[in-house]
């Protein structure tokens, strides 16, 4: 269907020039009067207003304002004679998208209408993307059917119209963010940013920077001012994922913004207030790490008015057939194939593993299974090795296994440990390799932090 543009003009010369220059590309509809313009935007589905400050009936400016105030979402262009210029970028304060003298300039006019075509299109897909937004990450379009789960909606619910700090407490791979995400979207801040980030895959140098930006000149390398997220954030929400991973330099400054809802720019020389929310989340235990001096109490008590706990999949197993019918179903889409079945074998298989990478390692094994598997039934001869192999079975014994017996004089214990070990060594290797030795990105796609994965690097020497 054609884009329309609407006419607002009592010249009927005025519509006839925009139908030579623009009816073979667009629909071009007019109206002489303020009255008769309004009614035309509300019936019909226009794509850009053209519209004259001169009308036998009404001020553009009050048909401008008018158009606003009835929900009008496309691009407005005032259309002017020489000398009302200032009345012109008047409307623009107001809320019209540009202006334009007459008489015309034809190639400036097509500019200006193709601009504004524009314009009006990626409006449209930013709503459009907003409001798919919002309905993904609504709690009611979240694949679950445990109560627990249902509970923790219920709460969710009822913290997201309000400002009050939420914490977000749950191992890794248990959906933290997705979680975040629903309080932001289910917030009256949702239409603006979405703001997260990971404090354990920044260095402790360049931390500061990240999260309150810097002046031209602050540092060698600062060639332009640079916004830090709290300022990118201003009107919605920042989300600090595991913020248990701060360092304790940077937590009394942490500590300052949320308090003042100012932050100081390096190298600047005023403050610069921001309005966010903030929403945080861990997978360590804050209060023992209070207790144990590495996280301040203050702090804590600040960004955990509401504290949540999102339960491990383990604790919630009738999810696991849920979600994982999901995830075929979502990767059969996306590679365009037939959305394979777990047999009753599998989906047990499923239930006996206790999944310590929770709800991203399910996710995980199903891309995998939907890659790998050409038939129609996934059977448990189809599932990794170590859901069925007893030898690759230690993963079960990551949760708290302490049992111990002999083989060779070597404990099964120590025998499982040596064999995991090996296996995340190979797994860290194989990531390094994938994203080139960047370990940012290889500690995202493994689920643990930046400084963890440096650790390991150095125990294995990688």
């Amino acid at each position: 269907m054609k884009e329309r543009i609407l006419i607002i003009d009592d010249e009927p010369n005025i519509a006839w020039l925009f139908r030579e220059i623009f009816g073979a590309s667009y629909e071009v509809l007019s109206a002489e009067t303020g009255r008769e313009g309004l009614d035309a935007a509300m019936h019909y589905d226009v794509d850009l207003i053209m519209l004259d400050l001169r009308l036998p009936d009404a001020n553009g400016l009050d048909i401008l304002k008018d158009l606003i105030a009835r929900g009008c979402l496309c691009p407005i262009v005032i259309m002017t004679a020489y000398g009302e210029v200032k009345t012109a970028v008047k409307a623009m304060k107001t809320g019209a998208h540009d202006y334009i003298t007459k008489p015309f300039d034809t190639e400036e006019l097509k500019f200006l209408v193709e601009s504004a075509l524009k314009y009006s299109r990626l409006s449209m897909e930013v709503t459009r993307l907003r409001h798919e937004l919002e309905d993904k990450y609504h709690v009611k379009n979240i694949v679950t059917v445990s109560p627990k789960m249902m509970e923790l909606f219920s709460v969710i619910e009822r913290i997201s119209a309000s400002d009050v700090p939420v914490l977000i407490q749950g191992e890794s791979g248990t959906g933290k963010e997705i979680i975040a995400k629903s309080i932001h979207y289910g917030s009256p801040r949702k239409n603006k940013p979405f703001v997260p980030i990971n404090c354990a895959a920044l260095p402790e140098n360049l931390l500061e920077s990240e999260l309150f930006g810097y002046e031209q000149g602050a540092f060698s390398g600062a060639h332009k001012r640079k916004p830090g997220k709290f300022e990118l954030a201003n009107g919605g929400t920042i989300f600090l994922d595991e913020v248990g991973e701060l360092p304790l330099s940077m937590q009394p400054k942490i500590l300052r913004v949320l308090e003042e809802k100012e932050i100081d720019r390096l190298g600047g020389t005023h403050r610069v207030p921001v309005d966010f929310r903030v929403v945080s989340a861990s997978n360590k235990n804050l209060p023992g790490e209070v207790l144990k001096g590495a996280f301040r109490q203050d702090l804590y008590f600040r960004i955990a008015v509401i504290p949540i706990t999102v339960p491990p999949l383990r604790e919630r197993k009738e999810d696991i057939p849920v979600l994982a019918k999901h995830f075929l179903r979502e990767y059969a889409v996306e590679q365009k194939k037939p959305v394979p079945e777990l047999d009753d074998e599998a989906i047990s298989t499923l239930l006996s593993y206790p999944w310590p990478g929770n709800v991203r390692e399910l996710k995980n094994v199903m891309q995998q299974l939907s890659l790998l598997c050409d038939g129609k039934i996934i059977r448990k001869k189809d599932l990794p090795v170590f859901f069925y192999d007893p030898q690759f079975r230690l993963i079960e014994n990551r949760t708290g296994d302490t049992g111990a017996s002999t083989t060779d004089g070597v404990g099964l214990k120590e025998l499982k440990d040596q064999a995991w070990e090996e296996i995340e060594r190979h797994e860290i290797q194989e990531a390094l390799n994938l994203f080139d030795n960047n370990r940012t990105r290889a500690a995202e796609y493994l689920g643990i932090s930046r400084r963890t994965l440096q650790t390991k690097i150095k125990k294995y020497g990688l």
